[in-house]
């Protein structure tokens, strides 16, 4: 028995997980008892007792009420608990379990022993086919899979016997298997876990030696099993769940977050591979050394990002990681989109300009160029639209200010070619325009984004940021990255840990792009890829890739990206793609299917209607409020998932946000991409450009969805639309 001595108390990802799946009270009933215990641990010592007939003397059960017990494991001054269960469910599942101190993967795991004879295993593997046939015992240790767990593995035929079995395996030796089954090579798998490939080469003396005070704190250990320092970091993991236990990165995210890195640094990845959370988790690393150096007080993380929306998001989710950081005087991190830092900072420095974000001030520039558009000639067999697309993607987006740079400047991708003299007209009506806009007090983004990086480079101001972390860099342009660079500028001494960019140019849903050499952040050396989808199935996350087949995608620098090795580690239902004989029939499609998902399973607020035209949103409100199905339109700001309903917004409003289910409405030809955009592409060129665009639109949209995903149209289907592909 434990009297009050004090403990500490940690917890094992799979105790969360088997509390998912027990009554609220009994939850709340556990919860209490840790947080009283850590509020006082000499008055509220936790009774363990012992588990007769356990095969490792230091598992202990707690009594949480008279049908429920606790499992734990008892080291030294440590209790880690591992499993929560009804009485007699939790006293079987404790019987066969053991601690085993891991050298070869540096972590303390929880592991199942199964008395079989050799001759029995050898019958299993006769008898039957098994998932695993052709990967041998050697191999599957070597790989980092736990060899008490060789037996249970030998008997599983199908990957779905895999998943339903997960609760058996260690989460590291889940991990590798599912890598294997998915087709990775030893070498990705070792990449995947974070392991060197003989890591497995350990002496026995190795693993008498180890400590399991020492081992507990470990990086590797760390990824699954959580600590909390205070009884407020307690409560947070227990209220917020697994999606909220933003502690556990894989192995893989967690080296590029947790690490020191002598110049900037860049994480690609496919929808799903957690690039926001790796992000977060890095804005928390950065200000940990802040918090820990008396000499750097003051000093800032920036995390920065494309759209207000996503901002709000991130910062909401950091209030759940590390709500001290946030809320510190000065804050160690400060969560804004650029646009907005940018205008904050010109208002500091008296800028005398209005920046035409939006609303009036956009308007107005519109009509500023219908008037420069009456006053020029245009040039032979050029269009309104076109000169002002030449004039956003190449004069703006490079920072051309003056005609000789015009004339040389680079245009691949435009499409219509455009001679010397062409160029020279051109350049005649954009110097009007821009004296125009100037006459007018008023600027454009990019003017905002040249100016401030101006003004950044001249007077070297004594700005609080240590680093730079950009998120969905694949939105932002070249003037916003040369901006990001004079926030944070070159330092000769050596740029430890200065700028981290995380982004993915399959997901470009604003037309932009930037290639991060050209603007001054070299990257090479320091850019990795995440390859794991942990939100989609894989049979939505087949059908995703699909949408974007033989589309060309940079890698955010001046190289090409592909999604190669791309996988998702959990399997579902196909995509339900229906086809409707009208719009009407079509939301009632929509109403019949959130009604069948199932409501024991999953929340109103964890279903997202998403649609590519703003003007749906209110039509879809209605026809579900109709039918008695509370919704709630997201707009700008974080989503509070505390507020019921179904959720309804646009495509563009979804990115970074993630549901149980999908739906996406309206995928008819006529209707996506917009007939208005495409009617707007100046040249061929232009046009294939914005339908790709909205196939990564559609893409992002799809991969928004965990668990299931309805795709409706009436009469022809988009032709940007594919057939599944599992």
């Amino acid at each position: 028995m434990t009297g009050s001595t004090t403990k500490r108390v940690s917890y094992d990802i799979g105790c969360m997980k088997s509390l998912r799946k027990l009554p609220d009270k009994v939850i709340i009933r556990f919860m209490d008892m840790m947080t009283r215990y850590m509020t006082d641990p000499s008055g509220n010592g936790l009774n363990l007792e012992t588990v007769e007939g356990a095969k490792d003397s230091s598992i202990k059960s707690l009594r949480v009420d008279q049908g429920y017990r606790a499992i734990a494991f008892e080291v030294g001054k440590d209790i880690m608990f591992v499993h929560v269960n009804e009485h007699d469910k939790a006293y079987r599942w404790a019987l066969g379990r053991r601690i085993k101190l891991d050298p070869a993967t540096n972590r303390i795991r929880v592991v199942e022993e199964i008395d079989v004879a050799e001759q029995s295993i050898r019958d299993v593997r006769e008898s039957k086919p098994h998932l695993f046939a052709e990967v041998s015992d050697r191999r599957l240790k070597a790989l980092g899979v736990a060899e008490e767990e060789l037996v249970a593995i030998r008997e599983l035929e199908t990957i779905e016997a895999l998943e339903t079995s997960e609760e058996r395996f260690d989460p590291l030796s889940y991990q590798v298997l599912y890598a294997i089954a998915a087709g990775y090579s030893d070498e990705d798998v070792y990449a995947l876990i974070g392991i060197a490939d003989d890591a497995n080469v350990h002496s026995e003396t190795q693993t008498q030696n180890l400590d399991f005070n020492r081992l507990i704190e470990t990086e590797e250990s760390r990824q699954t099993i959580f600590i909390p320092e205070s009884e407020a970091e307690l409560r947070r993991v227990f209220e917020e769940g697994l999606e909220g236990w933003r502690v556990f990165l894989h192995p893989e995210q967690r080296k590029l977050a947790y690490r020191n890195y002598n110049g900037p640094a860049m994480v690609r990845g496919g929808a799903g591979t957690g690039k926001t959370v790796v992000a977060m988790h890095r804005a928390k690393h950065l200000a940990d050394q802040i918090k820990n150096d008396a000499s750097r007080m003051g000093q800032r993380v920036l995390l920065t990002t494309f759209t207000t929306s996503l901002a709000h998001d991130i910062e909401a989710n950091l209030r759940t990681l590390c709500p001290e950081h946030l809320d510190a005087r000065p804050p160690r991190i400060e969560v804004i989109n650029l646009d907005r830092w940018v205008s904050q900072f010109l208002k500091r420095k008296n800028f005398a300009r209005e920046v035409a974000f939006f609303g009036e001030a956009r308007e107005r520039l519109d009509q500023i160029w219908q008037e420069v558009f009456d006053d020029h000639q245009l040039p032979e067999e050029l269009s309104e639209p076109f000169v002002k697309s030449e004039w956003a993607q190449i004069v703006q987006a490079k920072g051309i200010t003056d005609k000789r740079t015009y004339l040389k400047a680079s245009r691949a991708g435009r499409g219509t070619p455009l001679d010397r003299r062409k160029r020279a007209e051109l350049w005649d009506l954009f110097e009007d325009y821009r004296a125009r806009i100037i006459s007018e007090g008023l600027a454009e983004p990019d003017d905002a984004y040249r100016e401030a990086t101006d003004i950044l480079c001249s007077e070297a101001p004594n700005l609080p940021y240590a680093s730079v972390i950009v998120d969905e860099a694949q939105d932002m342009g070249e003037q916003a990255f040369r901006l990001v660079r004079a926030i944070v500028p070159v330092n000769p001494h050596g740029e430890q840990n200065s700028l981290f960019i995380v982004g993915d140019a399959h997901q470009r849903i604003y037309g932009r792009r930037a290639s991060m050499s050209s603007c001054g952040i070299e990257v090479r050396g320091r850019s990795r890829r995440l390859r794991l989808n942990y939100r989609t199935t894989q049979e939505i996350r087949a059908w995703a890739v699909s949408i974007l087949e033989g589309v060309s995608v940079d890698d955010l620098d001046d190289g090409t990206d592909t999604l190669r090795g791309y996988v998702s580690l959990l399997h579902g239902v196909s995509p339900e793609l229906v086809s409707c004989a009208s719009e009407v029939l079509e939301l009632e499609k929509l109403v019949s299917w959130i009604q069948s998902l199932p409501s024991d399973q999953i929340r109103l607020s964890d279903i997202g209607v998403l649609c590519a035209r703003k003007n749906d949103t209110k039509r879809i409100q209605e026809v579900l409020q109709t039918a008695q199905i509370d919704t709630v339109i997201l707009q700008a700001g974080a989503d509070d998932r505390s507020v019921p309903g179904v959720r309804v917004t646009t495509m563009h409003r979804a990115k970074g946000l993630e549901f149980f289910a999908v739906a996406i409405p309206f995928m008819s030809a006529a209707s996506f991409p917009p007939p208005g955009a495409l009617r707007a592409a100046v040249d061929a060129a232009d046009r294939e450009d914005i339908i790709t665009q909205y196939r990564s639109l559609l893409h992002v949209a799809a991969t928004r969805a965990k668990k299931a995903l309805l795709v409706s149209w009436s009469g022809e289907p988009t032709n940007i639309m594919s057939a599944p592909k599992n």
